[in-house]
């Protein structure tokens, strides 16, 4: 179960990323480095995202630490687009939404099956 909504989780990230790059979001966050800062920043976040993966499915005592950390960064997106740095010509598709508030609801629900497994392990 925890396999799936952390698969679920990812995914709806990496499309967010997708629409990111879309939307230019090293020009809304004023990141350095444009597209190729952008792009670099990525590279450990995608390890960390096919890692993790890696990690609770064959070390079943880290499932703890990378659903929370995975269900954490669900919140991420809603964070920045919703609260700190809000835009109304910027993520506000419908596709985007659901995007968004896709990632909360399997981001809680990474950290709350994480935690469950994880006690019933103990």
């Amino acid at each position: 179960m925890l396999e799936f909504f952390y698969i679920l989780n990812v995914s709806l990230l990496l499309l967010h990323e997708i629409e990111s790059g879309y939307e230019k979001e090293w020009e809304i966050l004023k990141l350095p480095g444009k597209i190729t800062g952008f792009l670099l920043f990525h590279i450990p976040v995608v390890f960390i995202f096919f890692y993790g993966l890696y990690c609770i499915i064959l070390y079943p005592q880290t499932r703890w630490v990378f659903s929370l950390v995975i269900g954490i960064a669900g919140f991420i997106p809603f964070l920045v687009h919703k609260i700190l740095v809000k835009r109304k010509e910027c993520f506000n598709r419908l596709i985007s939404n659901i995007l968004i508030f896709g990632n909360i609801v399997s981001g809680i629900a990474v950290i709350l099956i994480g935690i469950i497994e994880t006690i019933k392990k103990i």
